[in-house]
């Protein structure tokens, strides 16, 4: 059972790649939605939520396994975030790399209450600061659509 969680915690390993883990995670996690999100934006909510129970559960446990707090190992909670900041916006190339920029610059650099969601113990703590680095991202990215559409 520990190296399943392991396995699934490190997004197939990529965990492990020494230097920027969590963007590795994210690519992964980029990847995986531009291939598998439903086109139809109200199927991708039970997607990004059923996405965000399992990494608090899979990052908890494996949070518990390595005996240290949000280990650089554990990039689900990245998969979860870039989820949320991919969801609901066209399936483009641009909005893709443009979605995952962005999450990546708010989960780097944790500005406003993201860095105080990092209070929260467990698989939660792990998750939501990421969780909230996607929505952060995915507004930004909704404004933009929205003036593009109506210039």
């Amino acid at each position: 059972m520990n190296k399943i969680t392991l396995f699934f915690s490190s997004v197939f390993g990529v965990g492990y790649i020494k230097d920027a883990p969590g963007t590795f995670g994210s690519i992964i996690g980029i990847l995986l939605w531009a291939f598998f999100a439903p086109a139809n934006y109200y199927a991708q909510i039970p997607v990004v939520v059923c996405m965000f129970f399992v990494s608090v559960v899979i990052s908890h446990l494996a949070e518990d396994i390595y005996q240290s707090k949000d280990d650089q190992r554990i990039v689900i909670d990245e998969v979860a975030g870039v989820w949320v900041a991919a969801a609901f916006l066209p399936q483009t190339v641009a909005y893709l790399v443009a979605a995952f920029v962005l999450f990546r610059i708010f989960d780097i650099t944790k500005p406003l209450f993201i860095k105080k969601a990092q209070i929260f113990r467990g698989g939660f703590g792990i998750t939501v600061d990421d969780i909230f680095a996607g929505v952060f991202a995915n507004l930004i990215l909704q404004a933009i659509r929205v003036i593009s559409q109506n210039a």
